[in-house]
């Protein structure tokens, strides 16, 4: 079992280097059968791969097995005797371009207030408004970049970005603006991780458009400009096509509302997202569905652009609810950093286990409900807390949380073809991922 603590992990860029070579690793491919007829828990799921080589030329792999480095020449050599690589981590739904603190509210919520309590005082989301509102763009900017290469350096290769705290169409712009200039920045660079950027203008109420009524038909009315404004941008590397998503919640957004607002998207060719049923039984997994069937969607995941890819939360999801999102190809994400730091329940592995539905694992990193930048906490909450067992934990940050993205075609798996894009840390067995809950044993990050 690993022991020592690593120092900050090496970043390694495998493009700097004609040929890299990892020798001798356990490797977990997580490239393997991960249809429902195969039990969610079986070790089977990772693909492992004992003493094993693996060969990346131009930033792509070329070969992974037993002494596939044999007579390979000419190539940077790292040692994975002791370690174990697999898929780089993938953060499938985070808030991460905001300003300020609601360090006040973790406070409130640990003395016992819920976070409607805790909203109904003037708390929640309208604070990180107010704050991200008087923030310049720089800042939000540089503040922005500085926690993507933190996920980086925690193993994240790829993560969703919302926004969601301009709350009004001017201020919503230059938040997926401040996303987009700071991608372009570091481009070439390799200090960022992919980003799937995400429009939650329905975050909450507007307080210059009175109704929430009023806020969504603005918000519908100015898909053009975000449209066009993505546009813009479409030539970055490592940034994917805009989607969208709505808090679909009591005391927030009714299911009439989210059907305008996801049906309007949809029709730009948006893919999109639910807040669903984290606080009640809202409607969110109802309205997914029905999209998702209106769209004629499949497990297999055919259509390209312009599909239902998550529903978010899910403590009041239903299990005829699961089997249904799992059919028409939606993928169940579940945050336990949500549940830890706000005291609601968690999502319990032997749920959806039961019906076998497979689920994504993301961490809701924002500064209200879960202000802690750590995919890897997240995963390790949810097998002490919630449940899940390593197999699903470790598919759920990795070949699950693509398909939550739409990016399961390049991301969230060891293959021959892909892109190199690989974590490795200490140890023997895949259970060494939860040697430390934070991922102080992480080694390396290869992308």
């Amino acid at each position: 079992m690993p022991a020592s603590i690593s120092a900050t992990p090496e970043l390694i860029s495998a493009k700097d280097h004609e040929r890299l070579v990892i020798r001798n690793a356990l490797v977990l491919t997580m490239n393997c059968d991960n249809s429902t007829e195969v039990d969610s828990t079986s070790p089977v799921l990772l693909g492992a791969q004992k003493e094993c080589d693996i060969v990346v030329e131009g930033g792509i792999v070329k070969a992974i097995a037993p002494n596939a480095a044999a007579n390979v020449t000419g190539a940077r050599v790292i040692q994975g005797r002791g370690c174990v690589v697999m898929p780089g981590l993938i953060d499938s739904h985070t808030h991460p371009v905001f300003a300020g603190s609601r360090a006040t509210e973790t406070v409130l919520k640990a003395q016992g207030l819920s976070y409607e309590e805790v909203a109904a005082r003037g708390g929640g989301i309208v604070v990180s408004m107010r704050a991200t509102r008087a923030a310049s763009s720089n800042e939000l900017k540089s503040s922005y970049i500085q926690r993507a290469k933190q996920a980086l350096a925690r193993g994240v290769v790829a993560w969703e970005a919302k926004t969601g705290y301009g709350l009004n169409v001017e201020q919503e712009l230059r938040l997926l603006e401040c996303l987009f200039e700071a991608h372009r920045d570091e481009q070439g660079q390799g200090l960022l991780p992919f980003m799937a950027p995400t429009l939650l203008g329905p975050h909450a109420a507007s307080p210059e458009l009175h109704g929430l009524d009023n806020y969504i038909q603005a918000l519908i009315d100015a898909l053009p400009q975000f449209s066009s404004l993505a546009q813009k941008y479409s030539n970055l590397e490592k940034v994917k096509t805009l989607a969208v998503d709505v808090f679909l919640e009591r005391n927030y957004f009714t299911r009439e509302q989210a059907d305008r607002w996801l049906s309007a998207a949809l029709q730009h060719g948006m893919d999109v997202h639910v807040h669903a049923d984290e606080f009640s039984r809202s409607g969110g997994c109802e309205a997914a569905i029905a999209l998702a069937q209106k769209l004629e969607q499949t497990s297999s995941r055919t259509r390209v652009r312009g599909r239902v890819l998550s529903v978010d939360h899910l403590q009041y999801a239903t299990d005829n609810d699961l089997l249904k999102l799992q059919t028409l190809g939606v993928m169940p994400v579940v945050l336990p950093l949500t549940s830890f730091f706000s005291n609601i329940p968690y999502v319990e592995g032997r749920k959806l286990r039961s019906v076998g539905v497979r689920a994504a694992i993301a961490s809701d990193f924002n500064p209200g409900t879960a202000p802690m930048n750590s995919l890897w906490f997240a995963g390790f909450l949810a097998l002490v807390k919630g449940g899940f067992a390593v197999p699903e934990v470790l598919t759920g940050i990795t070949r699950n949380a693509a398909m939550a993205m739409g990016i399961e075609k390049s991301h969230g798996v060891l293959q021959v073809g892909l892109p190199a894009q690989m974590i490795m840390f200490e140890g023997t067995c895949p259970e060494d991922f939860f040697a430390t809950p934070t991922g102080d044993h992480l080694k390396a990050v290869i992308i």
